[in-house]
């Protein structure tokens, strides 16, 4: 007995020790194997700055990608934005914000709003937006918000249904969260608006995103070509954009993928787990020789952003993988002025964000035109006259005082304070003539005059 009872001990206290080392010793080779993948070892890159009283920087903003392209080809001698409007007999020039929006409109208005940098951007990059909906609340601040400036936009969900909000539902059994945007990327590419695909852009709900930005981004880009723009991390071995700051694929590495993935059997094989869609995207793109772009612009500030933009402002206390492991880390200022996405995990923080992007306009000029009075038909000291002659009739009005007008509005309707108009009740002719003779007469008192004339239509 007691040998039967050493023996399974001595088999639990082995199994408890296997449990406990072989976890330990997976964590420990994947740091070594991480840790030389890093592209970028100055452990300083790692943490991110505090962001404010920071230097601005005023010149032309030029992507790591960028230059990353113009090594690759060689008939391109400089690919940048401004170079790109250069090869087009193209050049920017500044606009006077206060004139634009309060100055006086001239006949070429439409002209001049097609010229906007911002709206002729989006007939030269369309951008189609993905959006994978947990909570319905956030799908439609995003239908409200930065959704209306997507050139198209699909919304997913798993057994979502709103009236309100149009969401995909994909009708058969969804194994993995990469099934589900395996099944979404093969949705879209046969779509009957496949055609017009360029630029694909794929976020969670608790996302919000400037698409002018990716315009920018991508506009002296081919997007035939393979490009996987995001905010690259290293895990196991593997190079991916995380989905948690979005991550976009040109309509070239779109069509490998789906060419790869083209059934829904295939789509179940390439990845089981939930919540790692992201990491199987990049691993099969990198089998197809696709690998993340370097998205940093030439201060090393990032673009996509897994953060939201308080704490990224503020500086993040621990910093988790998404910075320790990320592929091109960045150095000093979080965000670029061309970021493209941040973190909004609640619906009021992101009309928020639209307001101050989109509708609050700050003027550091003079702002002659905002400050100038709006114009308007018809004084204030002569709104009273219109209305004696829209509702009386009264045509002399250079012998009328106040106090007669008062009287006159008053016989029609009820005391101020009561905010209601006395139904069934009208002014005779000889009602105002009695009002007008007392007021010549010196006549201060005007009550026989209404009590007398004033008739009840229900009587006739």
């Amino acid at each position: 007995m007691r040998f039967r009872f050493l023996k399974q001990r001595s088999v639990f206290l082995i199994g408890t020790g296997i449990g406990f080392i072989l976890p330990l010793l997976f964590a420990l080779l994947r740091n070594i194997l991480v840790t030389e993948l890093i592209i970028d070892r100055d452990l300083s890159l790692w943490q991110p700055e505090y962001y404010l009283n920071k230097k601005l920087h005023h010149e032309e903003i030029v992507l790591q990608l960028w230059k990353k392209v113009n090594k690759t080809l060689d008939h391109v001698n400089n690919i940048t934005y401004h170079a790109w409007l250069a090869a087009q007999n193209l050049k920017l020039h500044k606009i006077d914000l206060d004139e634009y929006l309060y100055g006086p409109q001239k006949g070429d208005n439409a002209k001049e709003i097609e010229s906007i940098e911002w709206n002729w951007l989006r007939k030269k990059a369309s951008v189609t937006c993905i959006v994978f909906v947990e909570k319905l609340k956030l799908g439609k601040s995003i239908k409200a918000t930065w959704g209306r400036r997507c050139d198209n936009i699909y919304f997913f969900g798993h057994r979502l249904k709103d009236a309100n909000l149009p969401i995909i539902n994909i009708n058969i059994k969804i194994v993995s969260s990469w099934q589900l945007l395996c099944e979404a990327m093969n949705y879209i590419w046969n779509d009957k608006t496949a055609d017009k695909l360029q630029w694909i852009l794929f976020v969670k709900d608790d996302t919000m995103v400037i698409p002018e930005n990716l315009r920018y981004m991508v506009a002296p880009l081919d997007h035939r070509h393979d490009f996987y723009l995001g905010h690259p991390v290293v895990l196991w071995g593997q190079t991916y954009n995380v989905a948690q700051s979005g991550y976009v694929l040109s309509k070239g590495a779109l069509g490998k993928i789906v060419q790869m993935f083209n059934t829904t059997e295939k789509c179940i094989k390439g990845g089981k787990y939930w919540k790692k869609e992201d990491y199987y995207l990049g691993k099969h793109l990198s089998f197809l020789g696709i690998r993340p772009s370097d998205t940093r612009d030439q201060y090393l500030r990032g673009t996509f952003h897994g953060y939201s933009l308080q704490n990224l402002l503020w500086g993040i206390a621990k910093p988790d993988s998404y910075f320790t492991r990320a592929v091109y880390p960045i150095k000093g200022e979080c965000c670029s002025p061309i970021s493209v996405t941040f973190s909004a995990s609640e619906s009021d923080k992101m009309h928020t964000l639209n307001y101050l992007l989109y509708q609050l306009h700050v003027l550091n000029s003079e702002s002659r035109f905002g400050n100038i009075r709006a114009k308007v038909s018809v004084r204030d000291e002569d709104v009273w006259k219109i209305a004696l002659q829209e509702e009386f009739n009264i045509t002399h009005l250079s012998d009328i005082s106040s106090d007669v007008y008062y009287e006159i509005w008053h016989s029609r309707y009820s005391e101020p304070e009561q905010l209601k108009v006395t139904k069934n009740y009208r002014m005779t002719p000889d009602a105002l003539n009695c009002l007008l003779a007392n007021y010549k007469a010196g006549n201060s008192s005007t009550l026989n005059c209404k009590t007398k004339n004033i008739i009840d239509d229900t009587k006739n």
